[in-house]
């Protein structure tokens, strides 16, 4: 009680909920994701007692989990790695006018999702603590391999093609330094790959950058009028019925909660893998499987209840064991050493009394999230009225920033720019940026569990026998074969479902399409780099082999598929873009390119002009030359006065005014 009222003072209760406000911002904004924020928040906590500095932390780390969520439901954009699976269900619901409902479930979710994840830390941590420490190795490798089996079923259209993206994924994850070797892989000789792919710069390039070309791309399809391709939200809706929503779907909920606490106490998987196993395992029990990436609620309560409650798990094994149990909870680990708090048992008795009010006020943290987050939703939901000529260049500003600003690197911004556009690309053909997202995250987990079970498994006597022995292998394994015969069962199913609809005619001409030679050259380049990993060693060559081989296994079902006359994807006059948007498309890239040369802000001007200019070249009546001067000089100036005024973020200057300062001096 002492610690209740404690919290409940109002210097306390000001922390708290300036940190799930700037929590709540940063996880609204592409880029900056919950690590960025904690560690970003580190310094100024040096000068602040432990207690106020723990609970700011705590509100960052709460708030942008969730915050991660509101642009992934408004712009189809995760603006945390955390929220990928809310994008399958929230976006849609977005599209059908229901963008305040999609972020009333889903605070309500992250917040009963965090209660559930504090109250298990507080009363559990000893039994979980314990529960981790048996994660070994192999236990990692088949949690990772489980997770990469999800992507068959893990978005719409083809599983084949899911599989491809995440094979593709994975290859992707391997560039730079080999984890076990320490020796340089796939680099090609750049400097610039040897640290490896940015994970958020690609995750920005895998959702960000493509929906900002798409928003482009679509302007041409819509009427002229004051703002185009915007989103009603002038769908009805009560707070009363969207809590009644989320306990009627307590399956949804519970399996989200459940999901994300397991992940959580396992060290090394995250929110994102907790909330993309939740989508998958409520899509896998669910009865009406149609329903889901058309705007089912119970997707995003499962997604969001998953990824928050992974907070309480992630903290478990970090405050009991030093064992962080996600990437933010390794930043927080500096927190709390930066104030002379160490980890484990000591941290329960000699600093007793700051680690139980920073436990109960990760509690009132929770509440505060929804208080605070229904209040911002009647403001927020209005953001997709924004015209679609402002917000992308809006998008790609932000998309930009959160990349560079993540290492101060422009390389990071030119391989998330570069993998935005053969993403947009990809994209036109089914493909989706989730299976790659969940490759290129789990691929260094499945490789790293693989390698030191192999290693351990020498040792041991048997590898085969390390691999499959022991209660959590077994459960893993399991799992791991009920997704991949359920992704097969799918698959027969939906073949059935065609055969019925029309016959299938054996044709090898469907080879000489662009298609089938996409196909062909795809398959040629993966032989090519399968002959190349040969020579390396064996450690670096393994997963890369066992990768291109699966690899080369889906390309040559595609090609079967297309011989089959059964997967040909025909572009009708409507859906081929017009050369006027592929040469402006093309001038948007390069554009986002130079950021070296032009500067950031000289850069964000450049975007915001262009954008509304070009729609005004074609549409006329849409606004006026002084209204797009005004709006995109006024978005510049608050970009330099936030980032450069108030954060002081060391962004590029540009050539021209570095050669000005150089003549000055």
């Amino acid at each position: 009680m002492d610690i209740f009222l404690q919290l409940f003072e109002p210097v306390n209760l000001f922390v708290m909920a300036i940190g799930v406000l700037l929590g709540i911002i940063i996880g609204a904004l592409p880029g900056l994701t919950p690590t960025m924020g904690v560690a970003m928040a580190i310094p100024f906590t040096f000068s602040l007692p432990a207690e106020y500095g723990l609970l700011l932390l705590g509100g960052i780390y709460s708030g942008a989990v969730y915050g991660g969520s509101i642009p992934a439901i408004l712009f189809n954009i995760p603006g945390a790695p955390a929220s990928v699976a809310t994008t399958f269900e929230g976006y849609p619901m977005a599209q059908k006018g229901e963008a305040k409902k999609a972020l009333e479930l889903s605070t309500i979710s992250s917040t009963i999702g965090g209660i559930l994840g504090m109250l298990l830390l507080l009363y559990f941590a000893p039994v979980f603590s314990d529960f981790s420490l048996r994660f070994g190795a192999t236990e990692n490798f088949w949690i990772a391999i489980f997770g990469i089996t999800i992507i068959a079923v893990i978005s719409d259209g083809s599983s084949i093609k899911n599989m491809i993206g995440g094979a593709v994924g994975i290859l992707i994850s391997m560039i730079g330094i080999h984890s076990m070797t320490g020796m340089p892989r796939f680099t090609f000789g750049m400097s610039s790959f040897v640290g490896g792919l940015n994970v958020v710069s690609i995750l920005i390039g895998l959702f960000a950058f493509p929906q900002a070309l798409r928003l482009i791309e679509n302007l041409r399809n819509h009427q002229q009028g004051s703002q185009i391709y915007r989103y009603s939200s002038s769908k009805k809706t009560s707070l009363l019925s969207s809590f009644a929503d989320v306990f009627k779907n307590l399956k949804a909920l519970s399996l989200g909660s459940i999901v994300g606490l397991i992940v959580g106490v396992a060290p090394g998987a995250g929110g994102n893998v907790a909330s993309i196993m939740a989508y998958n395992e409520l899509k896998r029990f669910s009865k009406n499987k149609e329903a889901f990436g058309k705007g089912n609620k119970e997707g995003i309560i499962a997604s969001e209840s998953a990824n928050n409650a992974e907070v309480g798990g992630a903290l478990i094994p970090l405050l009991t064991l030093g064992i962080p149990g996600s990437p933010t909870s390794a930043i927080f680990l500096g927190g709390l050493m930066i104030h002379g708090i160490w980890p484990g048992r000591d941290l329960f008795v000699q600093h007793a009394e700051v680690a139980n009010l920073f436990l109960y006020g990760m509690l009132v943290i929770q509440i505060l999230l929804l208080l605070i987050g229904l209040i911002a939703i009647r403001y927020l939901s209005k953001l997709v009225n924004v015209p679609n000529y402002f917000m992308a260049p809006v998008i790609i500003s932000f998309s930009i920033i959160g990349a560079y600003t993540t290492q101060n690197n422009t390389f990071d911004i030119y391989s998330m720019v570069i993998i935005g556009i053969f993403m947009y690309l990809f994209q036109k053909f089914d493909f989706s940026p989730a299976p790659v997202a969940l490759g290129f995250i789990l691929g260094p987990i499945a490789e790293e569990g693989l390698l030191q079970g192999i290693a351990l498994g020498e040792s041991d006597g048997s590898i085969f026998h390390y691999f499959t022995t022991g209660i959590y292998n077994w459960i893993l394994i399991s799992l791991t074969i009920l997704t991949i015969s359920y992704s097969l069962w799918q698959s027969f199913k939906k073949k059935d479902r065609i055969k019925e609809k029309r016959d299938i005619s054996f044709s090898l001409d469907s080879l000489l399409t662009w298609q089938g030679i996409s196909w062909l050259i795809f398959s040629v380049l993966t032989l090519v780099a399968i002959y190349n990993v040969r020579s390396l060693a064996f450690e670096m060559k393994l997963f890369p082999l066992i990768t291109l081989s699966l690899l080369l296994l889906f390309n040559m079902i595609q090609i079967v598929k297309l011989i089959l006359n059964s997967h040909i994807k025909r572009i009708t006059d409507h859906e081929r873009t017009p050369l006027n948007t592929i040469y402006f498309l093309t001038f948007i890239s390069v554009i986002s390119l130079l950021t070296d040369i032009l500067g950031f802000y000289t850069q964000v001007l450049i975007l915001m002009i262009s954008v509304p200019f070009y729609v005004y070249l074609q549409r006329k009546r849409i606004t006026n030359l002084y209204q797009i001067m005004f709006i995109s000089t006024s978005f510049t100036l608050i970009m330099y006065l936030v980032f450069s005024g108030l954060i002081k973020v060391p962004l590029p200057s540009g050539l021209a005014l570095n050669l000005l300062n150089f003549f000055l001096r």
